[in-house]
Formats: C-alpha cells, sequence, structure tokens
C-alpha cells in the first residue's frame, strides 16, 4: 500500500503535466485531436493517419485497434504524429513526447545544430589525444586542460565573438523560416557541396547526417566523461604515454551539411511555407525587398533587412560612402607601417597614429573631413530631401570622366565591383584594428616575437591614450 501509494502520487502528477500540455486524454500523446478547443497540441494530426516514409517501407507496429503506431527505435512508446514528413519518421524518435508541445522544426534545427557540433568536437577531442596539435607552447596541452588554458590565453573569448557573429545569421534565418517568408527546411544554409542530385540520395545523407550527429551527441558526452574520471587520453584506458606534434593539421575538404528536412505537407500547427526566392549571397535567407533598381540588386544581400524600414537610397548612399573610406583606408593602414610623412613621428601601429600626430594635421583632417560631407550635398543632409531629382546614390560626379565612352553594360560592372570592393573592404579595415588591438602592434608580422596571447581585452578612452603616449596633445 506504501509502496503503491508513492507511484500513485507521482503517476497522478506526471498525468495532470501530460494533459495540460497535450490536451488529450490517455495515452495523452498520440489520442485522436480534440475538437472541443485549443491547446498546445490542437493541431495534431490524428495518429491514426497513413504514415509514409520516403526512402522505405514503415515498419513500425500497429497497435491492434488503437488507431496508434510503435516506435521503431523505442518499440515500447508509440510514434509522434509530429514527425510526420521529416527526415527520420520512420525511426519514430521522440521518446519524451517533445515535438507535440515545441515546433518540431524549431526542435529539429537545434538537433542539427548540435548534432553538427558533436561530431566536430568528437573528431577535434579524438585527434588532439592522439597527439595532434597546433603549433605554440600555448596549445602544448591536453584535451582536459584546452578549455582553461584557452581562456589563459586569451582565445575562448575570441571564439565566442565570432561564433556569436555567425549565430547572429543563423538566427535570422530561423526567424524568417518560422514566419514563413522563407521556403527553407530546419538545418539548410545553402551549402550543397558534396551532395546528391537525385531525391532519393538527399534523403539518404540526411537520414545518415541525423544519425551520426545523434551518436556523436552521446559519443562526445561519453568522451568527456571518461576523459575527467581516468585523467587519462582516448581511449582512456590505454596505457600507451601520449605524444605531441607540432605540425599543423591539415585542413580537409568539409562534410556537406544536408539541412534535415524533406518537403512536407502542411500541417495544423505549422505556417505554410511560401515558395519565394531566395537570396543570391546569402542563400538559406529571403531575396531582400527594395532593393529593384540599385546596382548589385541581384546579388540580394541585406541579411538584417534594413531596406524594408529605411530608404534604400540613403542605406546604398551610406554603404558606398563607408566602402570607399575604407578603400581608402586599408591602403593607409597597412602603409603607415612603412611610411611617414615630414613633420610626423613614426608610428608602425596604426592604431596609435592618432595620438602621436601633430594638433594640428588632426585639426586639419576633421575640418577637411566636415567640410566635404556638407559641401558635397549643397545643403541637402537629410534623407527627405538629399535625393531630390533624379540623383544616384553615391554619385558626386567625381570620377565621371573614366566612365565617358564606355557601355551601360561596362559602366554597371564597375559600379558592381566598387560595391563589392567596398564591401570587402569594410570587413578588411575591420579585421585590421581587430588584429592591432589582439597583439598590440603593427599589422606586420601577424604574431610579433615573444607574443604571449590576446590576454584579457581592455578599453583605453582617446584621453587616456594620449596621456600615454606621451605626446603634444598631452601637454595641450
Amino acid at each position: 500500500e506504501l509502496k503503491n501509494g508513492r507511484l500513485a502520487m507521482i503517476a497522478f502528477g506526471g498525468a495532470i503535466t501530460q494533459a495540460a500540455l497535450t490536451g488529450n486524454g490517455f495515452p495523452w500523446l498520440f489520442a485522436q485531436r480534440s475538437t472541443s478547443g485549443a491547446s498546445l497540441a490542437s493541431g495534431i494530426r490524428p495518429a491514426g493517419k497513413q504514415f509514409t516514409a520516403r526512402s522505405s517501407p514503415a515498419v513500425a507496429m500497429r497497435a491492434e485497434g488503437s488507431g496508434y503506431k510503435m516506435s521503431k527505435s523505442v518499440p515500447f512508446l508509440p510514434v509522434s504524429p509530429a514527425l510526420e514528413g521529416y527526415v527520420g519518421e520512420e525511426d519514430g524518435f521522440d521518446p519524451m513526447g517533445f515535438s507535440l508541445a515545441i515546433d518540431i522544426r524549431w526542435l529539429r534545427e537545434a538537433e542539427l545544430k548540435h548534432g553538427r557540433v558533436c561530431m566536430l568536437a568528437t573528431v577535434g577531442w579524438i585527434a588532439t589525444d592522439l597527439g595532434l596539435r597546433v603549433p605554440g607552447e600555448a596549445f602544448q596541452v591536453s584535451t582536459i586542460q584546452a578549455h582553461d588554458a584557452m581562456v589563459k590565453f586569451g582565445s575562448m573569448t575570441q571564439m565566442l565573438c565570432w561564433i556569436g557573429y555567425a549565430e547572429l545569421f543563423g538566427y535570422l534565418a530561423i526567424i524568417k523560416m518560422m514566419e514563413g517568408e522563407t521556403d527553407r527546411v530546419p538545418g539548410d544554409f545553402g551549402l550543397r557541396w558534396l551532395y546528391p542530385k537525385d531525391e532519393q540520395g538527399q534523403y539518404e545523407m540526411q537520414m545518415k547526417e541525423l544519425r551520426n550527429g545523434r551518436l556523436a551527441m552521446l559519443a562526445f558526452s561519453g568522451i568527456a566523461t571518461a576523459g575527467v574520471l581516468t585523467g587519462k587520453p582516448w581511449p582512456f584506458f590505454a596505457m600507451r604515454p601520449e605524444t605531441r606534434c607540432s605540425a599543423a593539421p591539415a585542413l580537409g575538404g568539409g562534410a556537406t551539411l544536408c539541412g534535415g528536412l524533406q518537403q512536407q505537407g502542411a500541417r495544423g500547427t505549422s505556417v505554410a511555407a511560401r515558395a519565394m526566392e531566395r537570396s543570391a549571397s546569402v542563400p538559406f535567407l529571403p531575396k531582400p525587398k527594395n532593393l529593384e533598381g540599385l546596382v548589385g540588386e541581384e546579388q540580394g544581400f541585406d541579411p538584417i533587412g534594413f531596406a524594408e524600414d529605411v530608404d534604400p537610397k540613403w542605406l546604398r548612399e551610406a554603404e558606398l560612402k563607408h566602402g570607399r573610406v575604407c578603400m581608402v583606408a586599408t591602403v593607409g593602414f597597412f602603409s603607415q607601417q612603412y611610411i611617414t610623412f615630414p613633420g610626423f613621428e613614426p608610428t608602425p601601429d596604426a592604431l596609435q597614429a592618432v595620438y602621436t600626430a601633430p594638433p594640428g594635421a588632426m585639426a586639419a583632417l576633421l575640418f577637411l573631413a566636415g567640410y566635404i560631407e556638407s559641401a558635397s550635398y549643397g545643403g541637402k543632409l537629410t534623407m527627405l530631401d538629399m535625393f531630390e531629382g533624379d540623383r544616384v546614390p553615391g554619385d558626386f560626379n567625381f570620377g565621371a570622366g573614366f566612365l565617358k565612352g564606355k557601355s551601360d553594360k561596362e559602366v554597371y560592372d564597375m559600379k558592381l565591383k566598387e560595391l563589392n570592393n567596398g564591401r570587402l573592404a569594410m570587413l578588411a579595415f575591420a579585421g585590421m584594428v581587430h588584429h592591432n588591438i589582439v597583439v598590440k602592434g603593427p599589422l606586420f608580422p601577424l604574431f610579433p616575437d615573444g607574443w604571449t596571447g590576446p590576454g584579457p581585452w581592455t578599453a583605453t578612452s582617446m584621453q587616456g591614450g594620449i596621456n600615454e603616449a606621451g605626446g603634444m596633445w598631452g601637454n595641450v
């Protein structure tokens, strides 16, 4: 009686939770859809509907007279009907029933992302334990010590920064998919290297990726646990001493990330994805709006969607202006280390030049830049009036002589090259500045002699930099 009572208390708590989450009666997750009202599972297709696997006949067992099927991978549990239309539906793997409480697209996106990371992490852990190392004294540590060593070295902050930047694009892709603005499927980032052309081959590759990712998540958890408990390298119980290699690993060709969803029919809970044009430059996002008539519209580059809320002409004007400045700036940043104007103090680190330059020169530079910025528009400085008439964004009638005698196609090609080179220059200049901040020195050599890593990031004000430089401005 005592034991049965304890069990009943747990069972009753679980029954209430299941009923509240699914809105169904016993067995909760897989009963027929209720028509009495909305709930978290109100849009689920009844489990009695036809379940068709794409790559092979369905092998799930159907419970006698109950209207639902048993999972192939977990044969003592029913199959979640929310998996219908997705790669791996014939496996029926969702023992906790998450797909009935949370959007399956979000779940599959997360599953594929974690699986891909764990496949790389598993290979990386084993390769490191076998002796493969990146050149440099800081990297000659064991796999277990690697995290703390990289935090101390300062590279972990850099990794988080750039991974977060990449994750931003993944977030945009998911949001556009969930809102139905693109026909993207979970996990698809437009990478098609070594991807089969036929539908059957694509499904099989997606299935392999899904299963290998699930296995890798389990494998990496086990590897990390065994490594910490035993304190030994892979395969953990071997007695061979660990060896080190100073040679850099060869960069391989990278496996195809196929995505995890075959074309599916519309379900009650999902927003039907409309077949829309994709961006040529960011293929996992829809083609941006309001770029018609602008140079480079065929590239479809506006991942954040600024052109939907801000005048595209004003945006293009700013983009061209920043691109032109950065093209000049990259040349100057590089030349700063080797060329010094008369009357200026030699300063190899271009970031320090603002502190060592004569105050008169800096004042003249600021005045000249301000004059050009204000005089170029004839007093029309807002996006409401700067494009009155037929003025084209970025056209200041400067260098127009180079376009004389050229065909419309040649003129377009030159403008497109300027746009692309300007975008590249903005990235290049940001990278140069980032490099000098990290190494606390000039652009070359990329890794100064005796460099011990980036260390913790610190922010210095301009006035503080002037005082530290001890230049002329410090005495003003």
